[in-house]
């Protein structure tokens, strides 16, 4: 099926699925990423980029995460916004790794706070207790009422 066009790319689909953890350089700064797909991209023209490629202001790539490279991504931001005219100053001192750690740092305190974590753990130790209710997924919702009812 036709794509957006966009790019001289032609993909097609394996019965395998690629999973991968690339490591490169571009736009002269180090990058890494993950593949996880089973679309196998041959690439048939444009200016290599991260086993994809550029034309103009359109960019592909397979790599995602490439962006949680920070120096790359600092210098990728700086490239898009000169080629739209405008300027970018990267922060030098954004660490993608130390913003991330502190966001599962908070996930795991407010879970810890509000959800009744061993209750959690005995449902995935030993499963639902005995006798609860099974609803299908995709039943229609029961009305307040009903709720009532079954209580």
């Amino acid at each position: 099926m036709d794509g957006l066009g966009l790019l001289p790319v032609r993909v097609r689909f394996a019965r395998e699925k690629t999973l991968a953890r690339p490591v490169g350089e571009a736009l002269g700064e180090p990058v890494e990423g993950y593949e996880i797909h089973h679309g196998v991209a041959e690439v048939l023209g444009g200016e290599l980029f991260l086993d994809g490629c550029r034309v103009g202001e359109v960019w592909g790539t397979h790599w995602h995460g490439s962006l949680e490279s920070d120096a790359f991504r600092r210098r990728f931001l700086t490239e898009v916004a000169r080629a739209a005219g405008r300027r970018f100053v990267p922060a030098p001192d954004t660490g993608f790794a130390a913003l991330r750690e502190a966001q599962l740092d908070l996930l795991g305190d407010l879970i810890e706070e509000h959800a009744d974590t061993d209750g959690l753990l005995r449902l995935i130790e030993k499963g639902a207790p005995a006798g609860l209710p099974f609803i299908a997924p995709g039943a229609p919702s029961a009305s307040p009422e009903r709720a009532k009812e079954a209580l």
